[in-house]
């Protein structure tokens, strides 16, 4: 019985832990692959995926020198840092990354 109790407590616990991640804000590394007229914008993340993300009059612009970028800046093939909202869908930060210098 002591056994099953334990048991049954260790599954809970690893349960929890599997849905820990739910309403929580995450960062997505990627490249814009697309931009649509509402501003909106399909990324490529680093794992292969696409990703559609939302942005909102909330979302806000940084370069990764740290000064303010616009919404204009978003273009196909830029590589960006994504703070995600807790819904999910909706970017809080859109972070451009360095220039590349050239060769």
């Amino acid at each position: 019985m002591k056994r099953i109790a334990i048991l049954s407590l260790l599954f809970l616990f690893t349960a929890t832990l599997a849905f820990a991640h739910a309403g929580e804000e995450h960062t997505y590394l990627g490249t814009i692959t697309k931009i649509h007229k509402d501003g909106s914008f399909v990324m490529k993340m680093t794992n292969g995926k696409d990703r559609p993300v939302l942005v909102s009059e909330s979302t806000t612009y940084t370069h990764a020198d740290g000064h303010e970028g616009k919404r204009a800046e978003l273009v196909a093939g830029k590589r960006v840092s994504v703070k995600i909202s807790k819904d999910g869908k909706t970017a809080l930060t859109v972070k451009f990354s360095a220039a590349t210098k050239a060769k």
